[in-house]
């Protein structure tokens, strides 16, 4: 995949279903380098790239003068230091997400909101992130088990938070791989999600099923992501080329938190042609 299309398809994309869209964003390496753009990403100065890069090395650099970009201060705000540095300017901001070549870019303005800007900038660069981990494990390993996916990737920790059960399950209903409490379906419950992906729609008057729990059928990706909540929890599927990721959550861990665990292995999964 072009990095051109990792900012056209998932840096500027819809946001969960909303219709908002990051303003301006950009995947830049190190050395100040543009890797790829949207049309309205600023022009970066060298010794705003060099002063990014420093906050990085030194957390709290940048918190006197603030986080400037073509000119345009921004106040720097809470991130994770070393990895994440968020700025704000008014009703709109900023986040960036360093990897371990480049720094990715997104800058919203409402009706976009900070978490949602959060949530774009660091899905994908977890994801960019992990393409190296994933390349060692299958030069050390040529292959991961479906467990390790699980266990590794879907259980992760998220901010303190974990998905409540998950699964790898292939389009024909056979288990890839599970965790230790997820429910026991029944044959057509898949059938019947198999089929919402192939007719997006047919589920909504219905529900969801999984292992005779109702879900509420919330907007997804058609033929690509079904979405669904019961009380404060819900679920998210994400179907691949052979098979389906599944990631449960109840509170606190938010939606937002569970498509992006899910979507991110799904999305990885796919482009290994799986």
């Amino acid at each position: 995949m072009s990095w051109q299309t990792y900012v056209d398809e998932h840096l500027m994309c819809d946001i969960d279903g909303t219709g908002h869209h990051l303003t301006a964003a950009a995947i830049i390496g190190h050395d100040g380098s543009v890797w790829a753009q949207s049309s309205k990403f600023p022009q970066l100065k060298g010794n705003e790239i060099t002063d990014i890069m420093k906050d990085f090395d030194q957390p709290g650099h940048l918190a006197p003068t603030g986080l400037h970009i073509e000119g345009v201060k921004y106040m720097v705000i809470q991130g994770e230091p070393g990895a994440v540095i968020r700025g704000k300017k008014g009703p709109g901001g900023i986040t960036i997400k360093k990897t371990a070549q480049a720094l990715i870019f997104g800058i919203y303005e409402e009706p976009v909101t900070p978490g949602q800007c959060n949530l774009v900038v660091e899905r994908l660069g977890d994801y960019l992130a992990e393409q190296g981990l994933f390349e060692y494990y299958f030069w050390k390993k040529k292959k991961m088990s479906w467990q390790a996916y699980v266990d590794d990737h879907l259980l992760c920790d998220i901010e303190g938070n974990h998905l409540s059960a998950a699964a790898i399950i292939g389009h024909d209903g056979s288990v890839w791989a599970q965790s230790s409490n997820f429910p026991q379906f029944k044959q057509e419950e898949i059938n019947g999600i198999m089929n919402d992906f192939a007719e997006p729609g047919s589920l909504a008057p219905t529900g969801l099923y999984l292992g005779g729990t109702k879900y509420m059928v919330i907007q997804g990706e058609p033929g690509a992501v079904i979405r669904g909540k019961k009380g404060p929890g819900g679920v998210t599927v994400k179907k691949t080329n052979q098979a389906m990721i599944i990631g449960i959550y109840d509170e606190p861990m938010t939606p937002g938190q569970c498509n992006m665990v899910v979507e991110r292995l799904g999305d990885y999964l796919i482009d290994q042609g799986l």
